[in-house]
């Protein structure tokens, strides 16, 4: 990990900006931190001084920080971006998952959660939020038939092989996975393999 850590806030809100920056440069090697508006300056910040990390805030009145999203892309492939809302929802953390984000987290975070976010990040992880009612590992409850389900499906193997290998037959199969997705909320098969590993349901 660097030694120093340069960290880009964008948010509307100076006060959402300062209070983050204080919590930041408790930690000896975040202390280069830039502050940006609006997606224009943010934008043009990170041209001047690419940041490690952008937090970014997901709603502005005047901007859509899935938008940003997309020209941060092309602008700093290389910098990673954790997106801060007021409210998490599935539907959003499949989206930001999709456009690039490494991260998606509620403002009511606590700062070491917040410090452990930005640092899995920099590590090449990703830290997205539980959706309500999933806050925790514990709250999810696969049974064993499902859990093994998700194994064949991490194994890239169709409904049909999965069928023919458990011994089940395949709309049992496509049943397990319906049920799967809902405990996970996920709304297909990658989603559901990605919240399981988050979640420590499956291993690498």
């Amino acid at each position: 990990m660097k030694t120093a850590i340069r960290i880009l806030l964008v948010d509307d809100h100076s006060l959402v900006r300062d209070g983050v920056e204080a919590i930041l440069q408790l930690e000896n090697d975040m202390k280069y931190i830039d502050h940006a508006a609006s997606c224009a300056e943010a934008i043009v910040s990170v041209r001047a001084h690419p940041p490690d990390i952008i937090l970014l805030d997901r709603r502005m009145p005047e901007d859509d920080g899935f938008n940003f999203l997309s020209e941060l892309q092309r602008t700093s492939p290389a910098t990673r971006v954790i997106m801060m809302t007021a409210t998490v929802t599935p539907r959003e953390i499949q989206q930001a998952r999709e456009l690039g984000a490494v991260g998606y987290v509620s403002k009511s975070i606590r700062r070491a959660n917040l410090i452990g976010a930005i640092r899995t990040a920099l590590a090449g992880g990703t830290c997205f939020d539980a959706p309500p009612g999933l806050t925790n590992p514990a709250d999810v409850r696969l049974t064993q038939r499902e859990i093994e389900v998700l194994e064949n499906l991490k194994g890239g193997r169709s409904n049909s092989d999965i069928a023919k290998l458990l011994g089940i037959s395949e709309y049992t199969v496509k049943a397990h996975l319906k049920v799967v997705f809902t405990k996970l909320s996920a709304a297909n098969r990658s989603e559901a393999i990605t919240r399981a590993l988050e979640l420590g349901i499956l291993s690498i």
